[in-house]
């Protein structure tokens, strides 16, 4: 039976799959399977077990299962002892437990948690090289 927390208006249960798009005000709690986009201004948790293949956004990510994808807490994320990331990580604050892991690059300071861009929509760097007129021989 799926955890009735008042913490948590939103639960999708173990034995459940989810593909799609998830939008929502309150906390939500992971404990199956989902596919897609997370964006909440409250809290999002992924359970132990649970795994979550998709592009996250919360004001605060609490993980002990697998999310497969980019993470942005506008508070904080919390990666418990069998929490595991693989994609990037902007976020205000983090705590990590000894067993957690991640890979993937972490952006975590005051100012990463209230960022507009996303991850997905960030530039990269630029390498211009400019070629330079040899050299002739009278210069030597």
């Amino acid at each position: 039976m799926a955890d009735s927390s008042p913490e948590f208006a939103t639960i999708i249960g173990a034995d459940a799959s989810f593909k799609g798009d998830l939008k929502f005000d309150s906390a939500a709690k992971l404990l199956g399977r989902f596919e897609g986009s997370i964006a909440s201004k409250g809290k999002v948790y992924i359970a132990d077990g649970s795994q979550c293949k998709a592009t996250v956004a919360a004001k605060e990510v609490a993980v002990e299962g697998l999310i497969d994808g980019n993470v942005e807490a506008g508070d904080r994320i919390e990666l418990k002892p069998t929490g595991v990331v693989t994609g990037d990580i902007v976020a205000a604050r983090m705590t990590m437990a000894e067993g957690a892991s991640i890979n993937g690059h972490c952006r975590i300071g005051p100012n990463n948690g209230q960022a507009k861009t996303t991850l997905a929509a960030e530039a990269k760097p630029q390498v211009v090289v400019k070629a330079q007129p040899a050299q002739s021989a009278k210069a030597k």
